[in-house]
């Protein structure tokens, strides 16, 4: 059986130093640090746990367009798939577009199974693998958080999390499966970290493009995704601060009296 893995290189937003938009009011992008998508590793380990079970599935790792300074592709490939493919070709833009391509690779790939990650750090609202089924014209079970046993020659049953508690669904492949956020350290879904043996297998491994020519009638394009015109950045909200000696009681006497001037204490 054969499965892939749509994974996503994406702005680092976790540290943002420096003016981040350019006079045209958009995001710099080439000044941003990058990342694996973390949904995407959540799905790309959820992938890994099933082939620990069943080493004889054959799992590819897919990615539109060139790395920008992470190549998301030798990262999978340091954590165990079997093999990477990047995508290029033209497309009707953003992740719709991005998702005919997959959808394309999958075709030629004849995988039943992809995982991905639910991208909640754009304008999507982790509608990911929803374009991805759309695409391919196959089912989709959302927000995922883990797979039970069995799922090869047979029904994968899948564990999410719901407002009202956990679901437990079976589904048959051909399937997307759309997986949700690891919030705790022991949470199944929460990546591994990538192997040194597998590092200096993969380092200069070879990745394969796959363009337009390469998929075909594969490749159908669909309806276009919107554009962003602009962005406005939030204006960010100045704090005074004044220190205070603590070891004087003249000044906190008087911190204690300006608060309660200011009825932020009684």
């Amino acid at each position: 059986m054969k499965a892939a893995v749509w994974v996503r290189e994406i702005p680092d937003t976790r540290d943002l130093i420096g003016e981040l938009l350019g006079a045209d009011s958009m995001p710099k992008w080439s000044e941003w640090d990058t990342r694996l998508d973390p949904e995407d590793l959540n799905s790309l380990e959820m992938a890994l746990q099933w082939k620990d079970r069943y080493p004889q599935l054959s799992i590819t790792a897919l990615s539109v367009g060139e790395p920008k300074k992470l190549d998301v592709l030798r990262e999978c490939l340091y954590r165990g798939v079997d093999q990477a493919v990047r995508l290029s070709g033209e497309s009707t833009g953003g992740l719709v577009g991005e998702a005919q391509l997959v959808a394309a690779a999958v075709r030629k790939l004849e995988a039943q199974v992809v995982f991905t990650g639910v991208q909640l750090n754009e304008t999507e609202s982790g509608h990911k693998g929803v374009f991805l089924a759309r695409a391919l014209g196959w089912p989709v079970v959302t927000y995922v958080e883990a797979m039970e046993e069995g799922g090869l020659g047979g029904p994968l049953r899948l564990r999410r999390a719901m407002e009202q508690g956990v679901e437990l669904l079976e589904a048959e492949p051909p399937l997307v499966v759309s997986v949700g956020v690891a919030l705790l350290k022991e949470d199944p879904r929460a990546p591994r970290s990538a192997r040194a043996k597998l590092k200096l297998q993969h380092k200069k491994t070879p990745i394969p493009q796959w363009g337009s020519s390469d998929l075909g009638g594969l490749l159908k394009q669909g309806a276009s995704a919107p554009k962003i015109l602009s962005f406005r950045a939030q204006p960010q909200r100045d704090f005074p601060a004044r220190r205070v000696d603590g070891s004087s009681q003249e000044e906190l006497r008087n911190m204690l009296e300006e608060l309660r001037a200011q009825g932020l204490l009684r």
